[in-house]
């Protein structure tokens, strides 16, 4: 089996590398920039694609997943990342990939997890939510996490403070949380708003 493994952290990558290759049917190809993986899988092809979403790089992870299933909707590609909020699950699933794993993972089951993908056992992850937030939620959520009035977030969305309340209902409701601490915790874990520092 042919790894090919994209992260720009160069001791993580040196170090999974030597870890999978301590494997006898496994061969692995690191590389940490994005052009360099570009290269390599011009050249040769890989069974596996084991790629990180963060990349000091001009392309996300995930930019490059969707150039390489539009080329080919095949290809066995794996997330392997430390970002690991349902958003971005979300929506590596929806571009085709087959598993969605966090670093933290111990190497026998990242082991297991890549021979199941190889082998083509593997099975599409549930979304974690069913309503997606829309933009104009997602605003009054991160007004609401300032501790505005409801009164001035209002004025300052241009809504009336009944529409306002529906908005609030809504989000409670798609987030499945019954006060703005639950909503914002929930909203963080999913990926719609970054954690206030």
């Amino acid at each position: 089996m042919k790894i090919i493994l994209l992260d720009d952290h160069k001791i993580f990558g040196e170090s999974l590398k030597m870890l999978l290759e301590e494997q006898d049917e496994i061969s692995c190809v690191y590389v940490s920039k994005g052009q360099d993986f570009l290269k390599m899988i011009e050249k040769d092809a890989y069974d596996i694609f084991l790629i990180d979403i963060n990349l000091k790089d001009d392309k996300t992870g995930l930019d490059l997943i969707r150039d390489l299933i539009e080329d080919n909707p095949k290809q066995k590609i794996i997330v392997l990342t430390s970002y690991d909020l349902d958003n971005y699950k979300d929506m590596a699933f929806k571009l085709g990939v087959k598993d969605f794993i966090n670093k933290s993972v111990e190497i026998e089951e990242l082991l297991e997890r890549i021979i199941n993908v190889y082998k083509g056992k593997f099975k599409k992850i549930d979304k974690h939510i069913s309503d997606p937030l829309t933009k104009r939620e997602i605003e009054v959520l991160k007004e609401l996490i300032k501790g505005e009035s409801k009164k001035n977030i209002a004025a300052k969305l241009f809504i009336s403070e009944r529409t306002l309340y529906n908005h609030i209902a809504n989000l409670y409701d798609k987030l499945r949380a019954k006060n703005i601490v639950e909503a914002y915790n929930k909203a963080m874990e999913l990926g719609y708003i970054d954690p206030v520092m």
